[in-house]
């Protein structure tokens, strides 16, 4: 088996776009990673889309309705958060299997407002009677269990939105690129403690894609110079744990497909550059430091502190801004997060460029209560 290497890579502007079809935003970013690597879609020799909204609506072929029907075989991908991550590593599979030389793997998401979580309806409903199914509550649930095992304070969980909002004044496809100083964050409108709402990640319209290619395509095609290695491709499930009866746990499915990551990869947290990882809440991103092996575990809120993980720092991460402010289109997170470790290595970042940045690691949890868990990872490497 050869390696897999991605060759192109985009997003569009991650915003709300009501007057807009979920296909036109797909075949948007499908285009925009097209022309990054100087391809066109009858090059492609398959499709994996990933979308949730709309998963049994054949996102992908009404995609190629939009750019071009070519007759490839399409896949579309539904996983929570990781619809957009599973469906790059159903493409990375599948060039790894021999099964075709050149793939296009696109995620997308119509979000419109409003909070996630908590909407069941009908027969009993258990939202606020035996506690919260609203994504916040969650989190904030998570974030108030590491408090109690670590001491982490509201402060610390308030720094992960001050750091990754000032990244989104450098990412020009960032939802809001405004400066939230720490007093301003801690004082905003309490969600569901400790989370107020600048520490929550953002609803957005957005659509992101990357073009897969073998080594031997790579070679063909005269690639090399700005193909990115693609070193890894973990993803896990839930391991059995009584307590997720009753409250839903992202950390024992985040460290499975970490240990297997970094195992494929040969290297270890020690070895990154850089990290784009889900930070859907502030609470998550402290928590998923220790989750990656970025820190020890208990040493999440110091780690915020010391300011190592902001850019410029010895690992920065989320340097796009994160989901907190670049926006969280469900479908579109994990490619989107997979862009940007690309545009790093490439040494294409511009202002927000993580200097002599070799590898990088993205990271997408999703699931809910009563539901389970999908964890994808990838690590990748300067070609």
């Amino acid at each position: 088996m050869s390696g897999v290497y991605v060759i192109g890579a985009d997003m569009i502007r991650f915003d709300r776009f009501p007057e807009r079809s979920v296909p036109a935003l797909a075949a948007e970013a499908a285009l925009l990673a097209l022309d990054d690597c100087g391809l066109g879609i009858r090059d492609m020799q398959a499709l994996w889309c990933g979308n949730l909204y709309q998963a049994s609506a054949m996102v992908g072929q009404r995609l190629l309705r939009e750019i071009g029907m070519t007759g490839i075989p399409v896949v579309n991908v539904a996983n929570a958060c990781a619809t957009g991550a599973t469906a790059f590593r159903e493409a990375w599979l599948a060039l790894r299997a021999g099964a075709c030389e050149l793939a296009l793997a696109v995620g997308v998401e119509q979000m419109g407002k409003g909070m996630l979580g908590g909407l069941e309806t009908g027969g009993f409903v258990a939202e606020g009677v035996i506690g919260s199914d609203t994504t916040p509550a969650m989190f904030a649930l998570i974030g108030q269990e590491h408090t109690r095992r670590h001491g982490t304070t509201f402060e610390q969980f308030a720094k992960v939105a001050v750091k990754n909002h000032h990244h989104a004044t450098l990412n020009p496809k960032a939802m809001y690129r405004v400066e939230t100083p720490l007093a301003q964050v801690m004082a905003a409108e309490m969600i569901s403690y400790p989370l107020t709402k600048l520490m929550c990640s953002v609803n957005v319209d957005g659509a992101a894609a990357a073009v897969l290619a073998s080594e031997a395509a790579v070679k063909r095609l005269g690639l090399g110079r700005r193909a990115v290695l693609v070193r890894a491709s973990a993803m896990a499930s839930d391991p059995w744990d009584p307590r997720d009866l009753a409250s839903t746990d992202f950390s024992a499915v985040t460290r499975l497909a970490a240990r297997s990551a970094y195992e494929q990869a040969g290297l270890g947290p020690g070895d990154l550059d850089l990290v784009e990882l889900h930070d859907c809440f502030a609470t998550a991103e402290l928590v998923h430091y220790e989750n990656l092996g970025l820190c020890a575990d208990g040493e999440a809120g110091r780690l915020i502190d010391s300011g190592e993980t902001a850019l410029g720092g010895c690992l920065p991460v989320n340097v796009s801004g994160g989901l907190l402010s670049k926006g969280h289109p469900l479908g579109a997170t994990g490619i989107a997060n997979i862009c940007e470790i690309v545009q790093q290595l490439r040494g294409e970042a511009g202002a927000r460029q993580v200097q002599g940045a070799r590898v990088g690691l993205a990271h997408v949890v999703g699931g809910g209560q009563g539901i389970g868990s999908a964890c994808a990872i990838h690590v990748f490497g300067k070609a």
